[in-house]
């Protein structure tokens, strides 16, 4: 059973900083831990690659069930897919605007086309072997 009474000096509080998890505490190992971890996949190998991608390739050829589950893993858990047209949500006001836009982009297309010069280069009738 818990004490109903535990000293003052032993409680979480804003005045007790020294008890419980300090702020931000996860985050200062989970950074730590990335960053040990990519200098380790950055380590040099004796070729002038690097130790890492060595480890991915070896896992790759002599275990490629781990190598499949390690992608799986690195993939979404969920998905979602919507087969729901965005311009159909657009409002007439927004549409004429997207369809300016368009056409905006379209005759800059065009004025830099039409103002790159075409260089021609006429073949050569000599054979060049």
């Amino acid at each position: 059973m818990a004490n109903p009474n535990p000293s003052p000096s032993t409680r979480f509080g804003p005045g007790n900083p020294s008890r419980g998890r300090q702020r931000a505490a996860r985050d200062k190992i989970s950074t730590a831990f990335l960053e040990a971890l990519n200098e380790a996949f950055h380590e040099p190998n004796d070729t002038g690659g690097s130790k890492g991608l060595d480890a991915i390739k070896k896992v790759r050829d002599e275990d490629p069930a781990t190598f499949a589950r390690i992608l799986a893993a690195l993939q979404p858990k969920q998905l979602e897919i919507s087969d729901e047209d965005p311009i159909s949500n657009l409002t007439d006001e927004q549409l004429e605007a997207y369809c300016a836009e368009l056409e905006r982009q379209i005759a800059e297309r065009d004025a830099a086309a039409r103002a790159t010069p075409v260089i021609a280069i006429a073949p050569s009738s000599r054979r060049v072997n």
